[in-house]
Protein backbone atom coordinates (compact mmCIF):
# COMPACT_ATOMS: atom_id res chain seq x y z
CA UNK A 1 0.00 0.00 0.00
CA UNK A 2 2.89 2.37 0.79
CA UNK A 3 4.42 1.86 -2.67
CA UNK A 4 1.02 2.49 -4.26
CA UNK A 5 0.52 5.74 -2.35
CA UNK A 6 4.01 6.83 -3.32
CA UNK A 7 3.25 6.10 -6.99
CA UNK A 8 0.00 8.06 -6.82
CA UNK A 9 1.84 10.98 -5.21
CA UNK A 10 4.38 11.02 -8.05
CA UNK A 11 1.59 10.96 -10.64
CA UNK A 12 -0.21 13.88 -8.97
CA UNK A 13 3.03 15.86 -8.76
CA UNK A 14 3.80 15.14 -12.42
CA UNK A 15 0.35 16.41 -13.43
CA UNK A 16 0.73 19.51 -11.26
CA UNK A 17 4.17 20.32 -12.67
CA UNK A 18 2.91 19.84 -16.22
CA UNK A 19 0.08 22.28 -15.54
CA UNK A 20 2.48 24.80 -14.01
CA UNK A 21 4.77 24.62 -17.04
CA UNK A 22 1.88 25.17 -19.47
CA UNK A 23 0.46 28.14 -17.57
CA UNK A 24 2.97 29.67 -15.18
CA UNK A 25 2.14 29.98 -11.52
CA UNK A 26 4.51 30.45 -8.63
CA UNK A 27 4.47 29.18 -5.06
CA UNK A 28 3.02 32.62 -4.26
CA UNK A 29 0.05 31.82 -6.49
CA UNK A 30 -0.40 28.60 -4.53
CA UNK A 31 -0.41 30.63 -1.31
CA UNK A 32 -2.95 33.11 -2.70
CA UNK A 33 -5.13 30.21 -3.83
CA UNK A 34 -5.18 28.91 -0.24
CA UNK A 35 -6.05 32.41 0.99
CA UNK A 36 -9.12 32.41 -1.28
CA UNK A 37 -10.22 28.87 -0.46
CA UNK A 38 -9.37 28.66 3.26
CA UNK A 39 -8.83 32.21 4.60
CA UNK A 40 -9.39 31.24 8.24
CA UNK A 41 -7.25 28.11 8.18
CA UNK A 42 -4.11 28.27 10.30
CA UNK A 43 -1.06 29.06 8.21
CA UNK A 44 1.68 29.65 10.79
CA UNK A 45 2.15 28.90 14.48
CA UNK A 46 5.00 30.69 16.22
CA UNK A 47 5.57 30.43 19.95
CA UNK A 48 2.24 31.45 21.57
CA UNK A 49 0.71 32.98 18.44
CA UNK A 50 -0.98 31.58 15.36
CA UNK A 51 -1.79 33.28 12.06
CA UNK A 52 -4.37 32.37 9.44
CA UNK A 53 -3.79 32.44 5.69
CA UNK A 54 -5.83 35.64 5.54
CA UNK A 55 -3.77 37.32 8.26
CA UNK A 56 -0.50 36.34 6.58
CA UNK A 57 -1.78 37.68 3.27
CA UNK A 58 -2.78 41.03 4.76
CA UNK A 59 0.45 41.44 6.73
CA UNK A 60 2.55 40.72 3.66
CA UNK A 61 0.42 43.15 1.61
CA UNK A 62 1.29 45.90 4.08
CA UNK A 63 4.99 45.08 3.93
CA UNK A 64 4.88 44.98 0.12
CA UNK A 65 3.24 48.38 -0.07
CA UNK A 66 5.79 49.88 2.33
CA UNK A 67 8.70 48.48 0.32
CA UNK A 68 7.12 49.61 -2.94
CA UNK A 69 6.53 53.13 -1.64
CA UNK A 70 9.58 53.77 0.53
CA UNK A 71 12.25 51.53 -1.02
CA UNK A 72 10.94 51.89 -4.59
CA UNK A 73 11.33 48.16 -5.14
CA UNK A 74 9.98 46.85 -8.42
CA UNK A 75 9.86 43.65 -10.47
CA UNK A 76 13.27 42.06 -10.88
CA UNK A 77 14.93 43.98 -8.03
CA UNK A 78 16.83 42.04 -5.38
CA UNK A 79 16.53 42.50 -1.63
CA UNK A 80 18.69 40.86 1.02
CA UNK A 81 17.10 39.62 4.25
CA UNK A 82 19.03 39.32 7.49
CA UNK A 83 16.42 37.92 9.85
CA UNK A 84 15.99 35.13 12.33
CA UNK A 85 13.17 32.58 12.16
CA UNK A 86 10.05 34.61 12.89
CA UNK A 87 6.77 35.51 11.18
CA UNK A 88 8.22 38.81 9.92
CA UNK A 89 10.65 36.90 7.72
CA UNK A 90 7.70 35.09 6.11
CA UNK A 91 5.75 38.35 5.63
CA UNK A 92 8.77 40.04 4.00
CA UNK A 93 9.47 37.03 1.77
CA UNK A 94 5.85 36.94 0.59
CA UNK A 95 5.88 40.72 0.14
CA UNK A 96 8.91 40.58 -2.13
CA UNK A 97 7.28 37.82 -4.19
CA UNK A 98 4.17 39.99 -4.59
CA UNK A 99 6.37 42.76 -6.02
CA UNK A 100 8.13 40.34 -8.37
CA UNK A 101 11.40 40.82 -6.47
CA UNK A 102 14.09 38.29 -5.64
CA UNK A 103 14.81 37.57 -1.97
CA UNK A 104 18.38 36.85 -0.90
CA UNK A 105 18.12 35.07 2.45
CA UNK A 106 21.31 35.61 4.44
CA UNK A 107 22.54 33.39 7.23
CA UNK A 108 21.64 35.33 10.37
CA UNK A 109 24.90 34.23 12.03
CA UNK A 110 27.30 35.77 9.51
CA UNK A 111 29.13 38.99 10.18
CA UNK A 112 31.67 41.42 8.77
CA UNK A 113 33.53 40.08 5.70
CA UNK A 114 31.12 37.19 5.11
CA UNK A 115 28.08 39.46 5.42
CA UNK A 116 29.46 41.93 2.90
CA UNK A 117 30.46 39.10 0.56
CA UNK A 118 26.99 37.52 0.62
CA UNK A 119 25.34 40.88 0.13
CA UNK A 120 27.57 41.73 -2.83
CA UNK A 121 26.90 38.35 -4.49
CA UNK A 122 23.21 39.07 -5.00
CA UNK A 123 23.57 42.71 -6.07
CA UNK A 124 20.68 43.72 -3.82
CA UNK A 125 19.34 47.28 -3.71
CA UNK A 126 18.26 47.06 -0.09
CA UNK A 127 19.07 45.15 3.07
CA UNK A 128 16.18 44.36 5.42
CA UNK A 129 17.35 43.62 8.95
CA UNK A 130 15.75 42.19 12.08
CA UNK A 131 15.93 44.50 15.10
CA UNK A 132 17.99 41.95 17.02
CA UNK A 133 20.65 41.90 14.28
CA UNK A 134 21.20 45.64 14.00
CA UNK A 135 24.65 45.43 15.60
CA UNK A 136 25.93 43.08 12.90
CA UNK A 137 24.87 45.54 10.20
CA UNK A 138 26.38 48.54 11.97
CA UNK A 139 29.80 46.87 11.61
CA UNK A 140 29.56 47.04 7.82
CA UNK A 141 27.31 50.10 7.50
CA UNK A 142 30.07 52.46 6.25
CA UNK A 143 30.71 50.17 3.27
CA UNK A 144 27.00 49.79 2.54
CA UNK A 145 26.54 53.56 2.62
CA UNK A 146 29.44 54.04 0.21
CA UNK A 147 27.72 51.65 -2.17
CA UNK A 148 24.43 53.54 -1.90
CA UNK A 149 22.63 50.60 -0.28
CA UNK A 150 19.51 51.39 1.71
CA UNK A 151 19.16 49.55 5.00
CA UNK A 152 15.73 49.03 6.57
CA UNK A 153 15.33 47.91 10.17
CA UNK A 154 12.26 45.97 11.29
CA UNK A 155 11.60 48.41 14.09
CA UNK A 156 9.34 51.42 14.70
CA UNK A 157 12.32 53.78 14.81
CA UNK A 158 16.05 54.01 14.15
CA UNK A 159 18.57 56.34 15.77
CA UNK A 160 21.40 55.33 13.44
CA UNK A 161 22.14 57.45 10.38
CA UNK A 162 21.98 55.23 7.30
CA UNK A 163 19.46 52.80 8.82
CA UNK A 164 15.76 53.48 8.21
CA UNK A 165 12.90 52.06 10.24
CA UNK A 166 10.39 49.90 8.36
CA UNK A 167 7.85 48.57 10.86
CA UNK A 168 6.26 51.98 11.38
CA UNK A 169 5.87 52.34 7.62
CA UNK A 170 4.13 49.05 6.95
CA UNK A 171 1.90 49.38 10.01
CA UNK A 172 0.42 52.47 8.33
CA UNK A 173 0.10 50.84 4.91
CA UNK A 174 -3.03 49.36 3.36
CA UNK A 175 -3.54 45.60 3.62
CA UNK A 176 -5.44 45.42 0.32
CA UNK A 177 -4.17 43.06 -2.43
CA UNK A 178 -1.53 44.27 -4.86
CA UNK A 179 -1.95 44.09 -8.61
CA UNK A 180 -0.54 40.92 -10.26
CA UNK A 181 0.76 43.26 -12.97
CA UNK A 182 3.57 44.18 -10.59
CA UNK A 183 5.03 40.73 -11.30
CA UNK A 184 3.61 40.18 -14.80
CA UNK A 185 6.93 39.27 -16.45
CA UNK A 186 8.01 36.59 -13.98
CA UNK A 187 8.24 33.04 -15.36
CA UNK A 188 9.46 29.58 -14.31
CA UNK A 189 13.06 30.39 -15.20
CA UNK A 190 13.09 33.73 -13.38
CA UNK A 191 15.19 33.86 -10.19
CA UNK A 192 13.03 33.38 -7.11
CA UNK A 193 15.52 33.34 -4.24
CA UNK A 194 19.23 33.33 -3.44
CA UNK A 195 20.32 30.70 -0.93
CA UNK A 196 23.89 30.42 0.33
CA UNK A 197 26.23 27.58 1.16
CA UNK A 198 27.51 27.38 4.72
CA UNK A 199 30.97 28.65 3.78
CA UNK A 200 32.82 25.85 5.56
CA UNK A 201 35.47 25.74 2.80
CA UNK A 202 35.70 29.50 2.27
CA UNK A 203 33.26 32.34 1.88
CA UNK A 204 29.59 31.36 1.37
CA UNK A 205 28.53 30.88 -2.23
CA UNK A 206 25.17 31.94 -3.64
CA UNK A 207 22.88 29.49 -5.40
CA UNK A 208 20.29 31.17 -7.62
CA UNK A 209 17.05 29.19 -7.32
CA UNK A 210 14.46 29.83 -10.02
CA UNK A 211 10.71 29.36 -9.65
CA UNK A 212 10.75 25.92 -11.24
CA UNK A 213 13.25 24.65 -8.67
CA UNK A 214 11.21 26.14 -5.86
CA UNK A 215 8.28 24.03 -7.05
CA UNK A 216 10.42 20.90 -7.32
CA UNK A 217 11.70 21.33 -3.75
CA UNK A 218 8.19 21.99 -2.47
CA UNK A 219 6.99 18.58 -3.69
CA UNK A 220 9.12 16.71 -1.12
CA UNK A 221 6.41 16.81 1.56
CA UNK A 222 3.77 15.49 -0.83
CA UNK A 223 6.07 12.63 -1.83
CA UNK A 224 6.58 11.86 1.87
CA UNK A 225 2.83 11.60 2.36
CA UNK A 226 2.24 14.80 4.32
CA UNK A 227 -1.41 15.90 4.17
CA UNK A 228 -3.12 19.27 4.45
CA UNK A 229 -4.50 18.26 7.85
CA UNK A 230 -1.00 17.61 9.24
CA UNK A 231 0.98 20.20 11.19
CA UNK A 232 4.62 20.60 10.19
CA UNK A 233 7.13 21.34 12.96
CA UNK A 234 9.90 23.28 11.25
CA UNK A 235 13.06 23.69 13.32
CA UNK A 236 15.44 24.47 10.44
CA UNK A 237 16.50 28.06 9.65
CA UNK A 238 14.56 29.65 6.81
CA UNK A 239 17.79 30.78 5.15
CA UNK A 240 18.39 27.08 4.51
CA UNK A 241 17.15 25.21 1.41
CA UNK A 242 15.41 22.56 3.48
CA UNK A 243 13.82 25.11 5.80
CA UNK A 244 12.52 27.58 3.21
CA UNK A 245 11.89 25.49 0.10
CA UNK A 246 11.12 22.00 1.40
CA UNK A 247 9.64 23.22 4.68
CA UNK A 248 7.74 26.48 4.21
CA UNK A 249 7.08 26.18 0.47
CA UNK A 250 6.19 22.52 0.88
CA UNK A 251 3.62 23.42 3.53
CA UNK A 252 2.16 26.12 1.27
CA UNK A 253 1.91 23.68 -1.63
CA UNK A 254 0.02 21.15 0.49
CA UNK A 255 -1.92 23.73 2.50
CA UNK A 256 -0.76 22.52 5.89
CA UNK A 257 0.13 24.73 8.90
Amino acid sequence: MGDLNYAFALIRIGMQLSKIRKSFSSILDSFLDKVQKHPQKTFLIFEENSYTYSQADKESNKVARALWTHAQLKEGDKAALLLGNEPLLVWVWLALAKLGCVASVLNSNIKSKSLLHCFSCCEAKVLIVGADLQEAVEEVLPVLREQGIRVFLLSDHSDVEGIESLSDKFEKASDQPLSPQLRANINLKSPAVYIYTSGTTGLPKAAVVNHERVWLASFVQAIAGVRSSDVLYLYLPLYHTAGLLMGLCGAINIGSP
